[in-house]
């Protein structure tokens, strides 16, 4: 399932071929049961189509609305990132040797290491759990470095690169949460129901055949939640999380050496 939502253009193809067939398989029903012919049968059958629109749309409303915030606060949380570890890199410089040279060569590693955290390529688990034991170990690392200069030289100038490289680490927690918070799957399944009963609906409703209702509305519905799934999606998709400001940082680097 979380590989479905993982890729767009999967939900939108499963979610429109599923609501195309289930239009369909209501209107095939209707005519066969005559149920249109009664005008107060047909009558209720409308007013539980727009109904069920109605709960649609609604739910969908809310889920863009669950959706957004967290799509920029992912994006926010890269700039504060690659901000933090600037900042930690610039107060390194303050540290005695040789702490000072480890410290520089293992920030630059660390910087490629969470550029390479929201590439595309983390489509799964596991991809994203051997990225994660990266950056645990270089912050590992980093510290054991810090509590060297700490005892060897424990002056305010080690505390104020203390807690930058505090901060440092909090943000690379916030972006995993932020990556892990997904809209939950059950969610989903609440919504693909809704829409499949609702285009079962829409062709049980029709007295007669008439493709565009029975095919314009599924696909309207499997553009809006292929678009939700794409926002959801902190990796994949024609939506990404722009990685500027670690481009920008990782460039001054090298800029730099």
């Amino acid at each position: 399932m979380r590989f479905l939502l993982n890729n767009p253009w999967l939900v939108f193809v499963t979610v429109c071929t599923a609501l195309i067939t289930s239009a369909t398989v209501g209107h095939v029903l209707a005519l066969a049961t005559h149920v249109n012919e009664d005008s107060h049968s047909h009558e209720h059958i409308t007013g539980l189509r727009e109904g069920l629109f109605i709960l649609l749309g609604l739910l969908l409303g809310f889920t863009v609305a669950m959706v957004l915030p967290r799509f920029d606060e992912r994006t926010q949380l890269v700039v504060d990132e690659s901000n933090a570890i600037a900042t930690t890199m610039l107060r390194a410089e303050t540290l005695p040797e040789p702490q000072r040279s480890r410290t520089a060569e293992l920030l630059r590693e660390y910087v490629m290491v969470r550029r390479d955290f929201a590439r595309q390529t983390l489509l799964n688990r596991p991809a994203l759990d051997r990225e994660t034991q990266r950056t645990k170990v270089l912050q590992r690392q980093l510290w054991q470095v810090m509590l060297s200069a700490i005892q060897q030289n424990p002056t305010v100038v080690v505390t104020t690169y203390l807690q930058s490289l505090n901060a440092m680490i909090d943000l690379a927690e916030k972006r995993l949460a932020e990556f892990e918070n997904r809209v939950p799957t059950t969610v989903w399944l609440i919504i693909f129901l809704v829409a499949v009963f609702q285009s079962f609906t829409i062709g049980f409703s029709l007295k007669r055949r008439f493709w565009f209702s029975l095919v314009m509305t599924p696909m309207v519905v499997a553009v809006v939640m292929a678009l939700v799934a794409d926002l959801d999606s902190p990796h994949t998709g024609l939506i990404g999380i722009r990685q500027n400001s670690m481009e920008r940082l990782i460039q001054d680097i090298t800029t730099a050496k």
